[in-house]
């Protein structure tokens, strides 16, 4: 069971800016509160998550002419009446905002997972020259990526540890948390629900679950290539908890 949100969705008081604000400052203000609240940034804290995926579906609106002038008149209900749901799990938000991450904050959606879950994708830039795309051929490439920790299969702990009460729910296996924007209700993420941990961290991966690992990876220029193409190679990006790795996006930048 996810989080459950409770906000009046003020797209402008979520970015902290004035009604008519500029396209510059609202992209401006995306980065800083995208930057401050990146999932990378705050691992396992559900509110920081929730608060990522609010100024993530703030910029998405204010920052397209069309959503925004409808938000503007109507408000969300508005979009939503229209059939615009927002982000409902981080990954869509890391998909979505791919490029922009990689270009501003220098990551590419790299992220711990709250609960079990398909692996994040990644972005990698890649720069050729005209004759390069124009000729296509085979590019190796080095990328870092999470892998499923072999120690401890991905649980994190060391699975022969004493079970002790969840001293984030104190065993009730849920939660309830309050911000100036929305409050958070739902299962909790340290014990999923269950009351229990095991306190003992497994020292491979140091209580994560997956390792960073560096990988070559040969990938595949088609002749042709243009400017700010984005090929998708399928199953190479993080390994998620459930086995199901993410998608790798290359960004082929022509110099």
């Amino acid at each position: 069971m996810g989080v459950n949100i409770v906000t009046n969705r003020n797209y402008y008081a979520i970015l902290g800016l004035r009604e008519g604000a500029s396209l510059k400052e609202i992209k401006k203000r995306f980065r800083q509160l995208a930057l401050q609240y990146h999932p990378d940034r705050n691992p396992g804290d559900p509110i920081s998550e929730e608060h990522f995926k609010l100024v993530a579906e703030a910029y998405h609106v204010l920052s397209d002419g069309k959503k925004r002038r409808l938000y503007d008149q109507k408000g969300y209900d508005g979009l939503r009446k229209q059939g615009y749901r927002g982000f409902e799990r981080t990954e869509d938000v890391l998909r979505t905002f791919a490029t922009e991450f990689f270009d501003f904050l220098g990551i590419a959606g790299v992220r711990p997972q709250a609960h079990p879950s398909r692996g994040a994708d990644l972005c990698y830039q890649l720069e050729v020259s005209p004759e390069e795309a124009a000729k296509g051929g085979e590019k190796q490439i080095r990328v870092s990526a999470m892998e499923t920790c072999g120690a401890c299969l991905g649980n994190g702990v060391i699975s022969t540890s004493d079970l002790q009460t969840c001293p984030w729910c104190k065993g009730s296996g849920r939660y309830t948390e309050s911000s100036g924007i929305f409050t958070a209700i739902g299962t909790c993420p340290k014990c999923k629900g269950k009351g229990k941990v095991r306190m003992h961290p497994c020292p491979s991966c140091k209580g994560q679950g997956r390792l960073e690992v560096t990988k070559d990876l040969l990938v595949d220029i088609p002749a042709g290539v243009e400017n700010n193409t984005r090929l998708k190679i399928s199953s190479q990006g993080d390994s998620g908890e459930n086995g199901q790795s993410g998608d790798f996006y290359l960004l082929i930048q022509v110099k």
